[in-house]
């Protein structure tokens, strides 16, 4: 990855709310309305910044019916890779169910 692109990277993810959505799709992929729950953000707001990531290359989405599923675009490996550091560095694991 050039320094040019790991500095765009490294922009959206110094955006709060960007990052806040790359990590909560983390793993599985998830609706606007899923994302607006998970991160109290307004619909119009998760709307806004999904489609930036989108233009970025750093998420897709998939179409399932009336709804469409947004994930990390797996094929960029380096904001993967750099997205999945920042989450082990500074992100909670999720709670063990006991």
């Amino acid at each position: 990855m050039s320094g040019q692109k790991v500095a765009q990277v490294l922009k959206m993810l110094g955006n709060a709310h960007c990052l806040c959505i790359m990590l909560r799709l983390l793993g599985e992929g998830k609706t606007l309305e899923n994302l607006s729950e998970a991160t109290g953000l307004s619909p119009a707001t998760v709307t806004y910044y999904v489609n930036r990531l989108r233009q970025r290359n750093l998420v897709k989405g998939k179409r399932q019916g009336h709804q469409v599923s947004y994930s990390v675009n797996a094929e960029n490996t380096d904001a993967l890779a750099l997205l999945q550091s920042v989450s082990a560095l500074y992100c909670e694991p999720p709670a063990s169910a006991s």
